[in-house]
């Protein structure tokens, strides 16, 4: 029985992956591969974390005991104590992104989306109103070339500073950081 079951799970990932519909597109050779798409310009570099230190964080949103809990190449992650529940912030950057779907999702799911300039780049701010926080929640994506850096201020209670103008200045610093 035990051999039984280890060819089964040996057996069926291969079958699933020859299989196919004829409804799959197929790329420009008639193989299952997507076509290629178009090469996409990539703006500027950005160091981790958009070259925001946890002190730098710690000091623009007043919030002590913020932990770095998630750090790669284009994104980073705060929660205080590293937990879930608490405020939040984040930077991503999305290289070879539309951001207009970014702000479409935004225009869906938020209080307010407007245009925004920072350093001479165009973007979003997007805020959210909670009825006993107020402003508590606020995010910004700007555009370079075919690429975004967004970030996410979310506080849960008060007092806070101006989660916007936290977000500004995040925003701000990491054009100014990067390359």
């Amino acid at each position: 029985m035990k051999a039984l079951t280890v060819l089964a799970a040996a057996v069926i990932p291969l079958v699933a992956a020859c299989s196919g519909s004829s409804d799959q597109p197929t790329g420009p050779d008639g193989s299952s591969a997507p076509a290629p798409a178009a090469d996409a310009k990539h703006g500027a570099m950005f160091p981790e974390c958009g070259g925001i230190t946890d002190e730098s964080m710690a000091q623009l949103t007043k919030v002590n005991g913020l932990v770095n809990t998630s750090k790669t190449s284009v994104g980073c992650q705060w929660l205080l104590g590293g937990g879930i529940l608490g405020p939040h912030f984040s930077f991503n950057w999305y290289r070879g992104s539309p951001i207009g779907r970014e702000r479409k999702t935004e225009e869906l799911s938020r209080s307010s989306v407007e245009d925004i300039n920072i350093e001479g780049h165009d973007g979003f701010i997007a805020m959210n109103a909670d009825p006993t926080l107020g402003t508590s929640l606020c995010e910004i994506g700007i555009q370079f070339d075919d690429d975004f850096i967004e970030w996410s201020v979310n506080f849960t209670e008060k007092p806070f500073p101006d989660a916007c103008d936290v977000a500004k200045e995040l925003t701000r610093q990491s054009i100014v950081n990067s390359k």
